[in-house]
């Protein structure tokens, strides 16, 4: 608590010494009033970067902010000279800008975060910046240390900041910082991010339509129904003493049989299930005759992994999430993991008064989870009961790319997919929302990444293309690396609801030789779960 609270005080008290003298300074230019950078011309700063400090950035509409520094960082043998800037939005939205000298290609990006955050990830926008990029990242609010120090929630204005106040706010700030130092305001502005960043982006979308005119969000994690999946699978790969239901060896036997079973039907036996939802494996098949044994598993073991497939519930069957863990995800199933989400969750930012003693195991699917639904209402990018809305989005000429790993064991792919065909029942079809708003899914990739599948692709590329020359993104490139960094295989990525299938020619790790099949029909995704849309 003192910790929090001499953190706190620290920032005003540097915010007051910052802003006082500020007030004789001149205001940073109107972004509507600055004429629009051009694109990919080396557009060179207009002032030295330590100027920026002269600067008053106290008074911006949405994002009152103090600039902590300002510094030219000298060029080096692989990188430009850029210009960082420090600083923090009221109250404590820390952030970090790095703005090229003499080389900005016009456009603005933001990545997102990750966890509970508490951390300024500057590093992830490394690829952007060495594209010429002026690029920014933020703490979403507060100072942690992600999941195991979430001391700060008590406090309800910085609870507002984890959910949708500060990507907005820093991409106020940000924006108005460069236009200041270049005299002109960004051509194009684009957002990235996977998990708690899949979910910025969301939010930017629906709640802050301007601000992007290109959003990539991968796996979003919705920290409202993150503390109830992750509450659910902790229970049950953990038991009553914290010890793992699971070895690792028997999770590979558990994955191999799902494999058996399921990998072919997609008309290939390559390691890799498709579509999960076509899995019908019995974990029961594997029950051991007499207990437990090397080869088989326990009825403890059979019972969790029946649990985990079919995500959280009461004791009715009324589902608290739109899915549970995918078939083939069986390898990154970790109950400490889990259990570390969920205490952080459950005891801090779940429920309106945080309890520091609350014990996950206590949570009671049949009477709790009405009571975190108000909370998740200022985390989640949709409040529980509503229908997400992006028409103004769409209105704004904003272009959205949606993408998840089908064997994400925390943050259920269905989620991703219900919240697509809720856009596209209240946008007009996939036909009208396919022009703005795309989503491809992974089959194989973990959470964000990893999986025994091609998981790594360049999507800025993609979205550059289709927010600046109208070229819609499909048959994107994803890559699996061996540990030596060679090309194990490639495939193409096609927009939901294509899947790529193999041509039955040449090699089948070559993207080359896979094709686009589209289903006949379009099936509605939308999940009947407790927190669905009253209408």
């Amino acid at each position: 608590m003192f910790r929090f609270l001499f953190a706190k005080f620290a920032l005003l008290a540097a915010m007051i010494a910052l802003a006082a003298p500020a007030l004789a300074a001149p205001p940073p230019p109107r972004l509507a009033d600055a004429a629009v950078a051009p694109v990919a011309a080396n557009v060179a700063a207009a002032m030295p970067c330590a100027d920026l400090l002269k600067v008053d950035f106290t008074r911006l509409p949405e994002a009152p902010t103090a600039l902590l520094g300002a510094e030219e960082v000298p060029a080096t043998a692989s990188a430009k000279a850029y210009c960082r800037v420090t600083g923090y939005v009221q109250p404590q939205i820390g952030f970090e800008l790095r703005l090229p000298v003499s080389s900005w290609n016009g456009r603005y990006f933001q990545v997102g975060c990750g966890g509970l955050c508490g951390v300024i990830h500057i590093e992830n926008c490394g690829p952007a910046l060495a594209r010429d990029f002026a690029v920014a990242a933020n703490n979403l609010g507060h100072v942690s240390d992600s999941w195991t120090d979430p001391l700060w929630a008590i406090d309800p204005m910085l609870r507002e900041g984890l959910g949708r106040r500060s990507t907005h706010a820093v991409a106020v700030a940000a924006k108005a910082i460069l236009t200041t130092y270049y005299g002109k305001k960004p051509a194009f502005s684009y957002f990235q991010g996977c998990s708690t960043g899949g979910r910025e982006g969301l939010s930017e979308a629906l709640h802050y339509p301007t601000d992007f005119n290109g959003i990539i969000a991968g796996d979003p994690a919705f920290p409202g129904r993150l503390a109830l999946s992750s509450n659910w699978n902790a229970v049950h790969l953990l038991d009553d003493r914290g010890k793992a239901v699971f070895s690792p060896a028997k999770l590979a036997l558990l994955h191999a049989a799902v494999l058996k079973g399921c990998d072919g039907i997609d008309g290939l036996k390559d390691g890799i299930i498709e579509d999960p939802r076509a899995c019908r494996f019995a974990p029961r098949t594997l029950l051991c005759p007499g207990g437990d044994g090397p080869d088989c598993l326990s009825a403890a073991q059979v019972a969790a992994a029946e649990a985990l497939y079919a995500g959280p519930r009461d004791s009715k069957g009324l589902r608290y999430a739109p899915g549970g863990s995918p078939y083939g995800s069986e390898l990154s199933w970790d109950g400490d993991n889990r259990r570390e989400i969920s205490q952080s969750n459950l005891r801090y930012l779940a429920f309106r008064e945080p309890n520091p003693d609350y014990d996950y195991r206590t949570f009671n699917f049949d009477t709790d989870p009405p009571a975190t639904a108000p909370q998740a209402a200022i985390y989640d990018p949709v409040a529980p009961g509503e229908a997400p809305d992006l028409a103004a989005f769409q209105a704004a000429g904003g272009k959205l790319l949606a993408y998840h790993g089908w064997a994400d064991p925390g943050v259920p792919p269905e989620g991703t997919l219900d919240f697509y065909a809720r856009v596209a029942r209240a946008q007009g079809g996939l036909a009208a929302v396919q022009p703005w708003f795309r989503l491809f899914m992974v089959s194989g990739m973990f959470h964000c990444r990893g999986g025994d599948a091609p998981n790594t692709f360049d999507l800025l590329s993609p979205i550059m293309a289709w927010v600046e020359q109208g070229q819609a993104p499909n048959g994107i490139l994803a890559t699996q690396y061996n540990p030596d960094k060679s090309v194990k295989r490639t495939r193409p990525l096609y927009a939901y609801p294509s899947v790529a299938r193999y041509t039955g020619k040449g090699d089948v790790n070559d993207a080359g030789n896979w094709r686009e099949v589209k289903p006949a029909k379009f099936r509605d995704d939308a999940v009947d779960w407790a927190w669905a849309p009253k209408n």
